[in-house]
């Protein structure tokens, strides 16, 4: 890292990027009449305000939920902003003025609901890229041996088990990847995921945040959480 010392977290939301610094949280979206929309705030990792929180394991665990927190709120309240232009847009439609204020009213997820919403996309993916490949490597042996009551158990071959399975994850996430792709709105969240990788390189390289200046970056990042 030649530039700047403080390392850049992020991800991206529906038109527009989250950035997070060990200091602040900064979320951008871009409105459909091109206006972009900034909120920031400050940020204190927990770990940073409760000691006991730091003990091995319980940090890690704290952090993901903590980094899936703030994500789901970025992920909020862009939302909300995409909620005002469909309201607007809606009102144009029928030949009313969609006053701000109206847009305003538009209501995001309750903290019941996020909370709600996260437990059930832990479940999904823990369903499908845990269960489904262990399941499907448990039984594996039996399609290539022909014995029903055979099983590719792990205590009994950890190599092959686990190269099995980890084919297995690979084309679930390749195969998941590919089809959520073909809906314009992800590949449109897809192309912002580079944009953010873009941008938090520049950053790191200590350039000036700027359209010319990012735009030679490549749109992978060693640290991005989805790889």
């Amino acid at each position: 890292m030649s530039g700047n010392e403080s390392p850049v977290g992020g991800q991206a939301v529906i038109e527009g990027v989250m950035m997070r610094t060990a200091r602040g949280v900064a979320i951008a979206v871009r409105r459909a009449d091109g206006r972009i929309v900034v909120r920031s705030e400050p940020y204190c990792p927990i770990t940073k305000r409760i000691r006991w929180l730091r003990f091995p394991i319980i940090r890690g665990a704290v952090s993901l939920f903590e980094m899936l927190a703030i994500g789901y709120r970025a992920l909020q309240f862009s939302a909300d902003e995409a909620t005002k232009d469909a309201k607007a847009a809606e009102a144009q439609k029928q030949g009313k003025v969609a006053s701000e204020k109206e847009g305003e009213e538009a209501t995001g997820m309750s903290k019941l609901e996020m909370a709600g919403t996260m437990a059930l996309s832990l479940v999904i993916a823990i369903a499908l890229f845990v269960v489904v490949p262990n399941l499907a490597t448990h039984y594996a042996a039996i399609l290539f041996t022909g014995q029903g009551d055979r099983r590719l158990l792990e205590e009994q071959s950890p190599i092959l088990y686990n190269l099995v399975s980890g084919v297995i994850r690979v084309a679930i996430t390749v195969g998941y990847i590919a089809a959520i792709s073909l809906m314009p709105d992800v590949r449109r969240l897809f192309q912002y995921h580079g944009a953010e990788h873009k941008t938090v390189s520049a950053y790191e390289a200590g350039k000036e945040l700027t359209v010319e200046n990012v735009r030679p970056f490549t749109t992978l990042h060693p640290r991005c959480g989805t790889t």
